[in-house]
């Protein structure tokens, strides 16, 4: 997703989380802090990871963030309802790459990309995506 245009179209991203901006989530210039966006895109990708695997963080297998890269394209103020959307942009043989978009209404406020790895929760070694789990994480791809 290299341009504007396709990172922030909101009817592209098919999971989607609500959140909202909290007064701890400011810095001193009054502005919501980078690392709070980062959370609210923690909080997107937690959820589309409860969605496409229920027993997780706590299952056999488990998702662990490897990448991230976030764009800023806005500032952001208190107070603010948000949307979170999460798509998937690649699948590999351990890993997905998910982009995520911060929207307040309709404008997009920040874009993240990262890339997660399946390992085994005992051995802590990368896994591969079995058929059945890929089968479902497809259904988010981001045209």
């Amino acid at each position: 997703m290299n341009d504007d245009a396709s990172r922030f179209n909101l009817a592209a991203y098919r999971h989607l989380i609500d959140e909202h901006v909290r007064f701890s989530d400011l810095d001193p210039v009054g502005h919501v802090n980078n690392n709070a966006i980062g959370q609210y895109f923690e909080n997107a990708r937690a959820a589309f990871f409860m969605n496409i695997t229920p027993s997780w963080p706590r299952g056999e297998e488990l998702f662990v963030l490897a990448r991230i890269a976030v764009d800023f394209r806005r500032e952001l103020h208190l107070p603010a309802q948000l949307y979170v959307g999460t798509g998937v942009i690649k699948v590999g043989r351990t890993s997905l790459t998910l982009a995520n978009a911060l929207f307040k209404g309709n404008d997009g406020i920040a874009y993240c990309e990262s890339v997660s790895v399946l390992i085994d929760q005992r051995s802590r070694k990368p896994i591969p995506i079995s058929e059945e789990l890929r089968k479902i994480i497809l259904d988010y791809i981001i045209a």
